[in-house]
């Protein structure tokens, strides 16, 4: 009989250690990284990115640790004990993505990538560069500002993620044909007086026009804007982001007008066989 593994409980200020991204030109955006406990160098590891909300803003690279995240080690079975696991924090003064919140939805080619978002890209490139990394399981996630920053994080750099969860945010639905190739799914609750429901609503049904059916929504009927615990407490939410692989893309063949090509490979085939025996016909000679 196989006995399942069964993790020691994770200390959230010991266990994500503090760390530190210094840009070139001495732009700095503090972070938070765990790393498990049995890593092995001969794994490879999933990475998660977690994305904070704007109540944990600030410089002291603590209390991004503090909301929600904790409970996607609730279960001892969780697969986030064995796995990578980023969560950078905003500036006091900043936001991931700079849309009005109340106003749910954007358009990215309005809205410049935020210095800060750009910085939790460098941070997982690093990251990638330093641990064994699995690039096939890379996903985001991240609550209210964070799910804001985790569907613009899969717009801008949709070849990067296995699979989002966005909580209470607002992307850009004109993205719609990029984000439906990323298995996704998001939640929102029906009460929420500070990020508008709509703005999750259209981003899912721009995703589900598209007809790749890889986008799960999930609108808590009776919840306000704090529906978070609620995501990340479900094992089974977590479960399903882990599950994730992401697939290769397939090269597209270029589309053939099949009875045109037919008719000009019938010419090409004559034209060859005149031209083999002309050839012939002056070695002949």
């Amino acid at each position: 009989m196989m006995h399942q593994h069964i993790n020691d409980h994770v200390d959230m200020d010991r266990d994500f250690s503090k760390e530190l991204y210094v840009a070139d030109d001495g732009y700095t955006l503090p972070y938070r990284l765990y790393i498990p406990k049995n890593y092995d160098c001969g794994v490879l590891y999933p990475v998660m990115i977690f994305m904070h909300g704007a109540g944990e803003r600030g410089c002291d690279n603590e209390e991004q640790i503090k909301v929600a995240l904790p409970h996607v080690f609730d279960d001892p079975t969780s697969p986030a004990y064995n796995a990578i696991i980023i969560t950078p924090q905003c500036p006091e003064d900043k936001q991931w993505v700079y849309t009005p919140w109340e106003k749910g939805c954007y358009s990215a080619a309005d809205v410049t990538e935020s210095r800060e978002c750009q910085s939790v890209i460098e941070i997982l490139k690093y990251i990638v560069s330093e641990y064994n990394v699995d690039k096939s399981r890379i996903y985001v996630t991240g609550l209210s500002m964070g799910g804001f920053a985790s569907w613009d994080l899969m717009t801008r750099h949709s070849n990067i993620f296995a699979a989002g969860m966005p909580v209470c945010g607002g992307g850009d639905p004109s993205a719609a044909k990029v984000l439906a190739e990323i298995p996704i799914r998001t939640f929102h609750g029906f009460l929420d007086g500070t990020v508008p429901v709509e703005g999750t609503r259209e981003m899912y049904a721009a995703i589900k026009a598209q007809g790749k059916g890889r986008i799960r929504y999930t609108e808590f009927e009776n919840g306000y804007h704090d529906i978070w615990d609620d995501v990340y407490c479900n094992l089974n939410n977590i479960n399903w982001l882990f599950s994730n692989v992401k697939r290769p893309k397939e090269k597209k063949l270029p589309e053939v007008n099949y009875k045109k090509a037919g008719l000009i490979g019938a010419a090409a085939l004559v034209a060859g066989a005149a031209l083999l025996i002309a050839k012939n016909a002056k070695k002949k000679k």
